[in-house]
């Protein structure tokens, strides 16, 4: 069980760095959109 876990951890730490930076610019880019959506509702609203 202690073995599984632990392979398990190493796996999460150990992902490729790509993958990293591919799945952070892909939330910012999200973030970013979400962002806009909201400054552009607040300038119409105002």
């Amino acid at each position: 069980m202690e073995t599984q876990q632990v392979s398990t951890w190493k796996k999460m730490v150990h992902a490729p760095f790509k993958k990293v930076v591919a799945f952070d610019l892909l939330c910012m880019g999200i973030g970013i959109v979400i962002g806009m959506g909201i400054g552009a509702y607040l300038v119409a609203g105002a």
